[in-house]
């Protein structure tokens, strides 16, 4: 076997479809390098909403971080269930300050994040995760482009064996 390209592997994920296949594709990646590999998901505060001058509603934080250790737990449960060894990383902010941080601190060797599609304004609004992340890492990045040329995202599902 080749020397290994990605001996540590950070990977994204929210639970969304994109989300999700970007699990799946950096699963292969991992298996193939027998990476170890660490899984973030960002609880993102609502900022446009008003909250922070006037605080978020009652429960609003206990309830957006139960959802998102629902998911972190969820996607570690599935890495460790293909025989990877995977540490959950919870943090909170916006994805790509986050994302890059953590890449940072653990010296990874490649990034994993799910593509999702948007329209041209939504796009200057919100700007792209990927591409951000071009400028912001020190490290290779995978967009994991949906496999079906696929849409808008769609809720999430329970994970399935994939």
């Amino acid at each position: 076997m080749s020397e290994c390209l990605y001996r540590t592997i950070l990977m994204a994920y929210d639970g969304s479809v994109s989300g999700r296949e970007a699990l799946a594709q950096g699963t292969c990646v991992a298996l193939q390098n027998q990476a170890k590999v660490h899984l973030l998901a960002v609880v993102r505060l609502p900022t446009a909403y008003g909250f922070v001058e006037a605080g978020y509603p009652e429960h609003y934080l206990d309830d957006e971080m139960a959802r998102i250790d629902g998911i972190l737990q969820e996607g570690v449960g599935a890495l460790r269930a293909k025989g990877l060894e995977v540490e959950g990383h919870r943090r909170t902010g916006e994805p790509v300050p986050e994302i890059s941080r953590l890449a940072e601190e653990l010296a990874v060797d490649l990034v994993v994040v799910g593509h999702k599609p948007r329209g041209r304004l939504a796009r200057w609004w919100h700007g792209s995760v990927g591409t951000t992340l071009l400028e912001e890492l020190r490290c290779s990045l995978l967009v994991a482009m949906p496999r079906d040329g696929g849409g808008v995202d769609e809720e999430p599902e329970p994970l399935q064996d994939q």
